[in-house]
């Protein structure tokens, strides 16, 4: 980014009463923006500390929990104590924006409910994020992710058609769900530019699990039949696969007519255009399995590198099948400026690129206790 504009928020103060992933997400996302972010954490601590791999059992600190919290001051306080619900409402008094996470009818309990907090400050921004939302059967529902993605039908469509269905491989829904969240307050702020007025905020990860399935949905709406599950495959068209080459796996997208042709002559397989089997998308598709190990006897004579490299050259969509630490490794990645240091650590910035802003390193978390904490 060129020396310019500082970022769009600074100034803006948000103070962050959420655990794990969803609402931390948002708070995250908003920081990059340039807000100040102060989180509140339970007295033991948010949960998001124990999400832990076995490869990450022994580290001092979660990853999860030091990837969405970092550019953050976060104190301890006992909501539930006169002290720490008082010490918060002074917070609230000079915030911009809040953020929750808790189950439905918990803030209000505690008198920290929207109602309460934009009688106290009318230009407040209440964002609210729950599992299944604030409804007569919603409310009755604790979520997470996995969870989630079991109710909104996301596992009956992932996964192979012989197997069970399986979940996404990370918290997909949660991630989603912080994105959804952070545009939510930026509209409600530059609604606030033009009236005054806060606003509130609310959403749930089961409401975006459905949203991020806008077109399976829609689909299933308008013929009543369940997407079946396809595995590596896109379910639309052929090839859209996951294909084995003598080193490794590629992926090749090549559902257009002119890619189809490039990827039949690339592979040496003019045949395949002749064959009444293969005639466009629907009947390839129809026919994937057949196809795919037509063409899987011609990739296993190369290997991974070698037909990435032809297929590109044709013009067909093409990718190498990574795991993490190809992903760091590859250039692509440095070329993005995405992996970068947090401090002695290292984290995953924001997507969104702001050329003409004023650009700053990513910092770490500022852990704070009573006595060092001013607000």
């Amino acid at each position: 980014m060129s020396a310019g504009e500082e970022l769009p928020l600074a100034g803006i103060k948000v103070l962050e009463l959420a655990q794990m992933v969803a609402g931390p997400s948002a708070g995250l996302l908003l920081a990059d923006y340039g807000a100040d972010v102060v989180k509140v954490e339970p007295p033991q601590g948010d949960g998001g500390r124990l999400l832990r791999s076995l490869a990450a059992a022994r580290l001092p600190d979660s990853p999860v929990f030091v990837g969405y919290n970092r550019d953050k001051r976060l104190i301890r306080l006992d909501l539930r104590s006169p002290e720490g619900r008082e010490r918060v409402l002074r917070l609230i008094d000079e915030a911009d924006v809040v953020i929750e996470a808790a189950r439905p009818g918990v803030m209000e309990r505690l008198g920290l409910g929207a109602d309460e907090l934009l009688d106290r400050n009318p230009r407040l921004v209440y964002a609210s994020v729950s599992g299944f939302g604030r409804g007569p059967i919603g409310r009755t529902k604790g979520g997470v992710d996995i969870v989630v993605q079991a109710e909104s039908g996301i596992i009956s469509t992932t996964g192979y058609p012989d197997r069970p269905g399986t979940k996404i491989g990370f918290t997909a829904v949660d991630a989603a769900c912080g994105h959804a969240l952070c545009h939510g307050v930026l509209a409600a702020l530059f609604r606030r530019e033009r009236t005054g007025r806060g606003d509130v905020v609310r959403l749930s990860l089961y409401d975006v699990a459905l949203h991020l399935q806008t077109g399976p949905l829609t689909e299933f709406l308008m013929t009543g039949v369940q997407s079946p599950r396809a595995g590596n495959s896109a379910p639309l068209t052929a090839p859209a696969d996951l294909l084995r080459c003598a080193d490794g796996a590629i992926i090749v997208s090549a559902y257009l007519d002119s890619h189809w042709r490039a990827f039949t002559a690339a592979i040496g397989a003019p045949e395949l255009l002749d064959d009444p089997r293969f005639t466009d998308g629907v009947d390839r598709a129809r026919h994937r399995g057949e196809l795919v190990e037509l063409i899987e006897k011609r990739l296993a004579g190369g290997s991974v590198a070698e037909w990435v490299a032809r297929l590109l050259e044709v013009g067909v969509l093409v990718a190498e099948v990574k795991d993490y630490a190809a992903v760091v490794a590859d250039p692509l990645a440095a070329e993005s400026g995405l992996l970068r240091e947090v401090g002695e650590e290292r984290g995953v910035a924001s997507p969104v690129r702001l050329e003409r802003t004023v650009e700053r390193p990513l910092r770490p978390r500022r852990e704070l206790d009573a006595v060092e904490f001013r607000g």
